[in-house]
């Protein structure tokens, strides 16, 4: 299981994320630094050279959760939050992508199991 998080990419933001992110003990799953992730010209570089969509980090629990930063999502940050539904995660609320623009970012991956997601999805979208 994974979670992909969209961020907005400027530096403060990037800063607290990355405070916070340190914080819960996550680390990248390559041999990076975390710091990384706030290089504009390292990440676009590796989108580039290696089509690199999202920067993964994991918990230090042998089978947590990972977490990946979709560094170059095809719906814009701003849009996302604009459309998002805030869900309750415990105490703290948590903005959503809109079931449209989920369907969105998994339709043209090549991968099956986002198929599926995009078939349950639209489900969900008829019964809306």
């Amino acid at each position: 299981m994974d979670v992909d998080v969209v961020l907005a990419m400027e530096s403060d933001n990037l800063r607290k994320f990355l405070f916070a992110a340190k914080s819960a003990g996550l680390r990248p799953t390559l041999p990076v630094d975390l710091d990384t992730l706030a290089n504009p010209q390292l990440i676009e570089q590796w989108y580039r050279e290696k089509g690199m969509l999202e920067f993964s980090l994991r918990g230090p629990e042998v089978m947590a959760t990972v977490m990946d930063v979709l560094v170059k999502p095809v719906v814009q940050f701003a849009d996302l939050r604009r459309d998002a539904t805030m869900v309750a995660v415990g105490s703290i609320n948590i903005p959503v992508a809109s079931i449209e623009h989920l369907i969105v970012m998994k339709t043209g991956t090549g991968r099956s199991k986002d198929l599926i997601d995009i078939e349950e999805l639209q489900k969900l979208q008829e019964l809306k």
